[in-house]
């Protein structure tokens, strides 16, 4: 029989390395009770031959091998299957194929033919672990190993949860929410101070939310920059508007003062040119006189009118900083409502978030009181290996530290237990 191309005998048995074989293989007596089975994959090296060959073993316990057809191989042992392919092989001539396209047939002997299992079939681990499900199996391997690989004990899938959700991913956003939790509590509280007037605010979160104290103080100090700024920033616009107004107010008292002493100047004037059109009907006053009379009446008529639409001016502009003050009083209240509404908004959202994930977090113990008894919160781990003897399926008790075999089924249950009295 010839065998072309697909044919891929490995590199030689000296490159493959005493190391590669270790690797591979169990102890020795691990290995003369292992028996080959659907699932595991056989590797075939040739001495002379550079590409090796893997064949995963059917489900019928076949493997398929170029050149020489179907090999059944279920059931045996590593002994056995090296010695099955010494038997075999050396009886074929193969025909390996050079990068270049030249043909070399190859004749080999039992010495230099080595049968390894290159990968076994896999572990299955279901319960209370993160990601149960199928893992590689690897020579030596622990149930604690089979554990870790699994990510872990994990209650998540065992109480109902919705979800595939990571325990880690659940705290970290938990932890996240609590620190926007703390953010906005904090600045309500500084709006309510604001909105009083007041120069402090409440520092204290609720004892449900867990927050760093670095976290907390440096929001406090944060929102208490914000409050000193916006008190002082309100207090100094207020101080402007007041000293606007009183600086128009002591102004329109001087022109009311002024206008005042107007009005008698247009009086003394009027009353001087009735006198001087009198004298000059009577023909005791020449008219110069009336028109210098005339003159100062209406210069000084003049200045009064002046003097009294400045005094209006005035007026007005101080009805307007009064009506500015108390509509800038209003924005600055209209606009802490507004903003003291949205977070108190955000702060129902945010708890709405942490009573979730809380109860998500719950039966891990990770985040306030379980679903059980009260303080029902430790743990113990039983473990069971269900495997194949046979032909039957055995479920056995086992250890965290017991070897496991490929296709063990790995069943893995947290129990709850009280923890002890102080």
């Amino acid at each position: 029989m010839r065998c072309r191309g697909k044919l891929s005998f490995g590199r030689s048995l000296a490159a493959c390395g005493a190391a590669t074989l270790f690797a591979m293989s169990f102890s020795e007596a691990a290995r003369a009770e292992y028996r080959l089975s659907p699932g595991d994959t056989i590797e075939i090296i040739a001495a002379g031959v550079p590409e090796h060959y893997r064949a995963p073993i059917q489900p019928d316990g076949n493997i398929i091998l170029p050149g020489v057809g179907p090999i059944s191989v279920g059931g045996l042992t590593q002994a056995d299957l090296q010695a099955q392919m010494e038997t075999l092989l050396p009886t074929k001539i193969f025909q390996y194929r050079t990068p270049d396209g030249v043909e070399h047939p190859v004749l080999l002997k039992p010495t230099d033919i080595t049968a390894i299992i290159a990968e076994y079939r896999p572990v299955y681990i279901s319960g209370d672990v993160l990601t149960p499900g199928q893992q590689a199996y690897r020579p030596f391997m622990t149930v604690r190993q089979v554990i870790a690989v699994a990510g872990g004990y994990s209650m998540l899938r065992s109480h109902a949860m919705q979800g595939p959700s990571d325990p880690i991913e659940l705290q970290r956003d938990y932890e996240a929410a609590s620190i926007e939790y703390a953010k906005e509590f904090f600045h309500a509280a500084r709006l309510h101070a604001e909105l009083d007037g007041k120069e402090t605010f409440t520092q204290q979160i609720p004892r449900d939310v867990p927050v760093a104290a670095s976290m907390s103080a440096a929001i406090i100090k944060s929102e208490t920059e914000s409050l000193r700024l916006a008190l002082n920033d309100a207090q100094a616009e207020e101080t402007f508007l007041h000293d606007s107004i009183a600086k128009a107010d002591a102004q329109l008292q001087v022109l009311k003062t002024q206008e005042q002493d107007e009005a008698k100047g247009v009086q003394s004037d009027t009353e001087d040119l009735d006198r001087v059109s009198k004298l000059f009907s009577a023909g005791t006053l020449i008219s110069p006189r009336v028109t210098e009379a005339r003159r100062a009446l209406l210069l000084s008529s003049t200045r009064h009118l002046q003097t009294t639409v400045e005094v209006m001016r005035l007026q007005r502009q101080q009805d307007e900083q009064r009506r500015q003050l108390e509509r800038w009083r209003a924005q600055v209240k209209m606009k802490l409502y507004a903003d003291l509404n949205d977070t108190n908004i955000r702060l129902a959202s945010i708890s709405a978030r942490l009573q979730a994930t809380r109860q998500k977090l719950q039966p891990l113990g990770a985040a306030g009181p379980g679903p059980g008894p009260a303080g029902s919160k430790n743990f113990k781990p039983e473990v069971a290996i269900v495997r194949k003897l046979a032909d039957k399926w055995t479920r056995m008790e086992a250890t965290p530290d017991a070897e496991v075999q490929p296709g063990d089924v790995i069943e893995v249950a947290l129990r709850a237990e009280p923890l002890p009295t102080q």
